[in-house]
């Protein structure tokens, strides 16, 4: 037996673990030097298959993928069988007749609204009526005249999103990340639940001195629906870190996790001066790929919990950390609410 769908689902986990994210957000899709002039990149959101693709002018658009075998023709999207191109609001371009006199078929692809901010392309999955009326979410650090340090970086993760968010907010699994130890397990201090975030505050010891005789830093973790924040300080080292996590779930056990960490000046006790910006971007790229194994660790171990669900989807569910249960109804009541608008029912 497989999993129930989220009508069938009895627990509230097995809610959770089937709830998709109201499409109604903006979701990062892709880095936007990952899609050069006159290229594709596939995606797909929630199980819905997209074509990104960048016309001869730059812009970037995104249309509902039908076709496995799509090209770039002339700089439009095409369908590499039919050779039957489309511009960008997804209608066919140049209709074209076979050798029988029969006409290609009016076929209109859905085309999405996109938008590219802090080098990510965004896309609205939901209702383009809205997309207007819905902000981007901000990363306020990369904002302004001199923005943070930052170097991007992402993983796709087969694994659903609702894992994925316990894994961000929870401070219980230190011992998975053992061998490069980043946090020690935190102190849950209290917690903040409204219609549209869980707010988390921690006490922890958490940076590259954790194995120091430092002081525990306080440490605040937020599920601003559908997204992931948290705002500290690396213990015994000054300066403030603030990173966002966007999640684009691709299918209901694949998730793209976009990583934006941002770090203002950072200044260990033994320097008289903090590290600027320009050299905090220089080592952050230098210390990315053991960043990246330590992320591994997480994507490794949340597979593991993805087909350990599978398996064993009706027994009960062990969860040492009681703010888990808050992301969970959070989840759920926002994809029920976006269920009830589909079908028309009044809030």
């Amino acid at each position: 037996m497989t999993p129930p769908a989220f009508a069938d689902a009895v627990t509230t986990r097995q809610k959770a673990r089937a709830a998709g994210l109201d499409p109604n957000h903006w979701y990062p899709v892709e880095y936007e030097r990952g899609l050069p002039a006159c290229s594709i990149r596939a995606t797909s959101f929630w199980g819905a298959a997209v074509a990104l693709w960048r016309d001869v002018d730059g812009r970037v658009h995104a249309l509902e993928d039908r076709c496995a075998h799509r090209s770039v023709e002339g700089c439009r999207l095409a369908c590499a069988y039919h050779g039957w191109t489309y511009d960008e609001t997804g209608r066919l371009v140049d209709v074209p007749h076979d050798r029988f006199g029969h006409t290609a078929p009016a076929v209109r692809l859905r085309d999405y609204p996109v938008r590219v901010r802090y080098g990510l392309i965004w896309m609205f999955p939901g209702d383009p009526a809205l997309a207007e009326r819905v902000p981007l979410p901000a990363v306020t650090s990369l904002d302004g005249s001199e923005p943070w340090a930052y170097v991007p970086i992402d993983f796709t993760w087969r694994a659903h999103h609702s894992m994925v968010m316990d894994n961000l907010c929870d401070l219980t699994h230190a011992h998975l990340h053992r061998r490069f130890a980043s946090f020690q397990p935190g102190r849950l201090l209290d917690w903040d639940a409204t219609d549209g975030r869980v707010l988390l505050r921690y006490e922890a010891k958490v940076g590259p001195r954790v194995r120091y005789d430092v002081a525990p830093s306080p440490m605040t973790i937020c599920f601003e629906y559908p997204h992931h924040w948290a705002a500290f300080e690396w213990s015994g080292i000054r300066g403030r870190i603030r990173y966002w996590t966007f999640l684009l779930p691709m299918d209901v056990r694949t998730t793209r996790v976009f990583f934006v960490m941002t770090y203002d000046r950072l200044r260990l006790p033994a320097l008289p001066l903090s590290v600027p910006h320009r050299a905090l971007r220089w080592v952050l790229a230098a210390v990315q790929p053991f960043v990246r194994s330590l992320l591994d660790q997480d994507g490794v171990a949340l597979e593991a919990e993805q087909r350990g669900y599978e398996t064993h989807w009706e027994a009960p569910l062990v969860e040492l950390n009681p703010a888990v249960a808050l992301l969970h109804r959070l989840t759920i009541r926002k994809w029920e609410a976006h269920l009830a608008r589909s079908l028309g029912v009044p809030a």
